[in-house]
């Protein structure tokens, strides 16, 4: 009977063995994921250019002209 009990034991550290390996697979795939995207531009630069870009494009629709062509766009 303890022989029983030592391979329900043993079979119980395997199992929890594989899930914690795919665990770690799972959180270092989604961690290269965040660092690099399918076409292989780091998330942190498309974010650094996002920021430098954003003030730029506020500025254009706050003007007249900027407001003349959205309006223009959405009637199409």
């Amino acid at each position: 009977m303890t022989e029983h009990i030592i391979r329900q034991q043993g079979a119980s550290l395997q199992k929890g063995a594989a899930t914690e390996d795919r665990r770690e697979k799972k959180t270092a795939r989604a961690a290269a994921s965040t660092m690099n995207r399918e076409d292989g531009v780091p998330q942190q630069e498309l974010e650094r250019f996002a920021r430098f870009l954003l003030p730029t494009i506020q500025a254009f629709y706050q003007s007249e002209e900027g407001q003349r062509l959205f309006e223009e766009w959405k009637k199409r």
